[in-house]
C-alpha cells in the first residue's frame, strides 16, 4: 500500500509515542489524496494546481453523493424504480 508504512517499521518508530499504532502511522512522504496512481499523467506538477484539483474532486464527489440520495429518496417516495 502506497501511503501506509510497513507495520514492523511503524511499531519500532512509535514505541515511545502514545496513541499511535502501526495502523495509524503514514509514511513521512505521504500526501493525502496522492497514492501514486496516475497512469495517464494527469496529475498537476505544481502544488497549487494539485490542491485546486483536489478541491474540485472533493466537490464533485459531494455533488454525486447528494444526487444519489435524491435518486434513492425519489424511488422511496414514488415506489417506482428509476430507469
Amino acid at each position: 500500500i502506497t501511503g501506509w508504512e510497513r507495520p514492523t517499521d511503524a511499531i519500532s518508530k512509535n514505541q515511545d509515542v502514545e496513541a499511535k499504532t502501526w495502523l495509524s502511522k503514514l509514511n513521512d512522504d505521504y500526501y493525502p489524496g496522492d497514492i501514486g496512481f496516475d497512469p495517464l499523467n494527469l496529475k498537476p506538477t505544481d502544488a497549487a494546481e494539485f490542491a485546486e484539483m483536489q478541491s474540485k474532486e472533493l466537490n464533485n464527489g459531494r455533488l454525486a453523493m447528494i444526487a444519489s440520495i435524491g435518486m434513492i429518496v425519489q424511488e422511496l417516495v414514488t415506489g417506482q424504480k428509476l430507469l
